[in-house]
């Protein structure tokens, strides 16, 4: 039974992959909680680690943030060579050379807290079964009745006007 891998809190995970995802460089750390050496990773690609409970719809919203030159932030739950787990706040960003062209994505993970690894814990299966979690169900977008009631004001102001 594979059982969760814990890293301190002053421990960074450090990598970087080519626009292809394929690993450049895996810091000390990452290499040590993910159980690969340096060797067994690069030019692998990142989802090497990737723990199947993590859902399809993260790394799509991951990807399609990234290739738009913007960071990207979240919860990830990753494997390790001996079956095991460990869970990182991930932030992926993209880096650019000095034309502006990004040539590579670098991914920092910290430790996760507990309330939010309980959240994903919980909302993940959902969306790996491609079902829409309760909790984001529950949440509407009130834009458009915000944009038809401030209409309605502004015209209301009008026909007080004359």
């Amino acid at each position: 039974m594979s059982k969760e891998q814990l890293f301190l809190p002053s421990e960074i995970l450090l990598s970087t992959t080519d626009l292809n995802s394929n690993i450049k460089y895996a810091n000390t750390n990452f290499c040590t909680i993910a159980g690969y050496s340096l060797n067994e990773l690069v030019d692998n690609p990142h989802n090497k680690v990737r723990h199947s409970d993590m859902p399809k719809a993260a790394f799509k919203d991951l990807w399609s943030t990234i290739q738009q030159g913007n960071s990207w932030m979240g919860p990830v739950k990753n494997h390790c060579k001996n079956g095991d787990y460990y869970w990182v706040n991930a932030f992926v960003t993209p880096i650019k050379d000095s034309s502006g062209n990004v040539f590579e994505y670098q991914s920092v993970r910290t430790v996760l807290d507990e309330d939010i690894k309980e959240r994903a814990n919980s909302i993940y299966p959902q969306l790996t079964q491609e079902r829409t979690p309760a909790a984001v169900k529950s949440k509407s977008d009130n834009t458009l009745w915000v944009q038809v009631i401030l209409f309605a004001l502004g015209l209301l102001s009008l026909v007080n006007l004359f």
